[in-house]
């Protein structure tokens, strides 16, 4: 009897562990939200190359490696533009940042100065007031994408999802 339940233990973690592959190996061995590349995930950081239609980006945090992803006609491209509270309205793409709280995502009520904001991780309302800083997602193009600028993107076995250009910070 012993021996029957050492078998069944020592089987179920080697499924345990054959299982954890098989779904590592599915998010191209990172994690979700990783720093994109051939699994997928969001990468933010700055264009350091562009050659024909591939763009690599020089990952923001230290020591990630670069990720390279190919632009296609599904690839959707946007600028941040600077906005204020008066401007926006149900559907926009923004971000949103006031003090050390940040949303992002697109608007789905306003209500004075409450903004509901349906990102990656839910509903978040955030309240603007004077210091917020607002961009608001515009549509761009390819040829609008330039060496140097910062920009957060999403890549998808090794094609650009999405990428969006960062306003310049405020100094």
């Amino acid at each position: 009897m012993k021996r029957l339940g050492l078998v069944l233990g020592v089987v179920a973690v080697l499924a345990f562990v054959a299982a954890g592959s098989v779904f590592a190996a599915d998010a191209g061995g990172k994690a979700p939200g990783g720093k994109g590349g051939k699994g997928g995930g969001m990468t933010m950081g700055e264009i350091t190359k562009i050659v024909d239609k591939n763009i690599t980006i020089k990952s923001s945090r230290e020591g990630a490696p670069d990720v390279t992803g190919a632009v296609d006609d599904a690839t959707e491209i946007f600028i941040e533009v600077p906005t204020k509270l008066g401007a926006l309205k149900v559907g926009d793409r923004v971000r949103i940042q006031v003090g050390d709280k940040r949303a992002y995502g697109e608007i789905t009520k306003i209500e004075g100065k409450a903004i509901t904001v349906k990102g990656r991780s839910g509903d978040e309302t955030i309240t603007v007031d004077d210091s917020a800083v607002i961009m608001v997602m515009a549509k761009a193009e390819f040829k609008d994408l330039k060496v140097g600028q910062q920009v957060m993107a999403s890549i998808r076995e090794g094609k650009l999802a999405r990428i969006t250009v960062r306003a310049p910070e405020k100094k």
